[in-house]
């Protein structure tokens, strides 16, 4: 395989660039494709190197910098498969030796300095006129409240303009000037002492007991049971049966005695009330006070 590489490199230098390239390829019987990965390069690239297409390709630089590394790949001598191509496409500056340019999107720092350096230049020199104009303005280094709030521009009276800026006398604690009376009133704060009512919403009030409760009893079994109200009104007084249900109205609090308290449930105003008794053994006589229900 070397000695097919060494007898190309002896050929006659009449040869051109893209000839030797591919008969070095062929001899080593590689792809196209398998050297256009190896290279960084497009198919297509590799192919118009050799067919010495060159008008299809970047500027000579870059050429010269594919031709080095295909000529390196294949063992050829880079100097000689250079050299070639500078006899078809005219002399110039070659890249420095060893200087390999493995695809289209890699370019020396060279090339990318010259410009950064520009743009860097041009904006150091932004940044200096902007802090001169704004010290020759005011007069002094421009504060961060300054630079957050454009200074307002009074209006022209009777068409004249206004010469120069007025200058913005220091707070001194009162209201902002306002460019409207209604503004103004507002800034300026409400009297001490309103001449109308408030309009604050008051609370509510809170709803008024009924005049007359109401007192419910659910019997589940037969009992004996006395109700009588704050007057003295005996609002029940009898046995009842399983199942029955009785409602009266008076004045709490009410004084009950239940036979069977446990087979009993009360509600007071709507409202469960739980009397405490949980067994039959004895009578129970207790008092439902008026604030039961709350």
């Amino acid at each position: 395989m070397g000695d097919t590489n060494d007898g190309l490199a002896e050929r006659p230098g009449g040869e051109s660039a893209g000839q030797r390239l591919r008969a070095a390829r062929e001899a080593r019987r590689q792809g196209i494709d398998k050297v256009a990965r190896e290279l960084h390069l497009s198919v297509g690239t590799v192919g118009a190197l050799e067919r010495d297409d060159y008008a299809s390709l970047p500027p000579p630089a870059f050429v010269r910098g594919y031709l080095r590394g295909y000529a390196r790949l294949l063992g050829l001598p880079e100097q000689e498969i250079v050299d070639a191509y500078n006899r078809v496409a005219g002399g110039g500056s070659d890249p420095e030796p060893g200087a390999v340019v493995r695809g289209q999107s890699e370019a020396s720092p060279t090339s990318w300095f010259g410009p950064l350096g520009l743009v860097l230049l041009g904006m150091a020199g932004i940044w200096g006129y902007q802090h001169w104009r704004s010290s020759q303005i005011s007069g002094e280094a421009p504060s961060p409240v300054e630079l957050s709030e454009p200074v307002p521009v009074e209006p022209a009276v009777n068409g004249t303009a206004m010469p120069g800026r007025e200058e913005v006398a220091p707070s001194t604690g009162g209201p902002a000037p306002a460019s409207n009376p209604m503004a103004a009133a507002d800034a300026l704060g409400s009297p001490a002492a309103s001449p109308y009512p408030s309009t604050q919403p008051q609370p509510s009030p809170q709803p008024l007991r009924p005049e007359v409760d109401t007192l419910t009893l659910s019997f589940s079994g037969e009992s004996w049971a006395s109700v009588t109200d704050a007057e003295g009104k005996k609002l029940l007084f009898e046995n009842v049966t399983e199942g029955q249900v009785k409602t009266v109205q008076g004045k709490a609090p009410f004084k009950i005695t239940l036979g069977r308290p446990a087979d009993t449930h009360l509600e007071f105003n709507g409202q469960a009330y739980d009397h405490g008794y949980k067994t039959n053994r004895t009578s129970a006589r207790f008092i439902v006070p008026r604030n039961a229900g709350h």
